[in-house]
């Protein structure tokens, strides 16, 4: 969709409009560029990791948030 802004000389300044010409040229319509698109994060592979001892925190812990199951 393009978007009307106002038109910038070399220097960076607002252009004025000519009244003696049909067309405006304060006004220039431009497009804005597509949005790249990011690429997707691999996902992780399951690793087999040495589990902590029955009783310890760190297994209840990994019960609690359903990473692992009794």
């Amino acid at each position: 969709m393009a978007e009307k802004k106002r038109a910038r000389g070399k220097g960076g300044k607002f252009l004025a409009d000519d009244p003696d010409t049909p067309e405006n040229e304060a006004w220039v319509e431009e497009t804005k560029p597509k949005a790249k698109t990011k690429p997707k994060a691999k996902t992780k592979s399951a690793k087999t990791v040495a589990l902590p001892p029955v009783g310890s925190a760190q297994y209840k812990a990994l019960l609690l948030r359903g990473e692992i199951k009794e």
